[in-house]
């Protein structure tokens, strides 16, 4: 079995796109929940919340990129 480094390393980039977008959304969530309690504000929440469901679903796709670059059936 031969690792393809070509989708390996698109696998990996998703990966690194994805971690600051973790790291970044639970902070904009939380600062969307304290805007709304002073000035009525959904926009950081909105945006907290969308930033996760990327973050995710970057993820996701990397990890399922990554583990088709290891067992890879065709060679």
């Amino acid at each position: 079995m031969k690792t393809n480094k070509n989708t390996l390393l698109k696998g990996l980039k998703y990966e690194v796109i994805a971690l600051p977008l973790l790291l970044a959304s639970p902070i904009l969530i939380s600062i969307g929940f304290k805007a709304i309690k002073h000035q009525q504000n959904y926009w950081w929440l909105i945006a907290g919340i969308l930033l996760a469901l990327t973050a995710v679903i970057i993820g996701f796709l990397g990890i399922k990129i990554l583990l088709n670059a290891l067992f890879d059936k065709d060679e």
